[in-house]
């Protein structure tokens, strides 16, 4: 049961400290399919989540929080009709990211990077 903790770093990271942009490309060769991955954190607590792939480009806006010092809450703004019928709709409305670093938050499976 060791490998089902999480472990947060001890220090307490301030939310202007996690804004910017942080993104990241995987290119699945297996698939010869490329993702590219942008989230930026504003100061004001809003967020932009694109997701780029193939066919479509899913993108959310909403607001975001720090959660238990170690976690990224992204609540997404409800949908136009529109967006809803586009390539355009992210269906998940609540996602959770994990905090590494302040330079670094891991989505899933993919670790995004602050931009410089």
């Amino acid at each position: 049961m060791l490998g089902s903790f999480v472990i947060c770093n001890a220090q307490k990271i301030e939310q202007r400290a996690m804004c910017g942009i942080f993104d990241k490309c995987v290119n699945r060769k297996y698939f010869n399919i490329e993702t590219f991955y942008s989230l930026e954190l504003n100061a004001d607590s809003t967020f932009t989540f694109v997701i780029n792939h193939q066919d479509a480009r899913p993108k959310g806006v909403g607001k975001w929080k720090i959660i238990d010092t170690c976690f990224i809450s992204l609540e997404l703004e409800e949908p136009s009709v529109e967006e809803c019928l586009t390539s355009g709709y992210m269906s998940e409305r609540k996602i959770k990211m994990r905090i590494i670093n302040i330079n670094k938050i891991k989505y899933k499976d993919v670790i995004l990077k602050r931009k410089r």
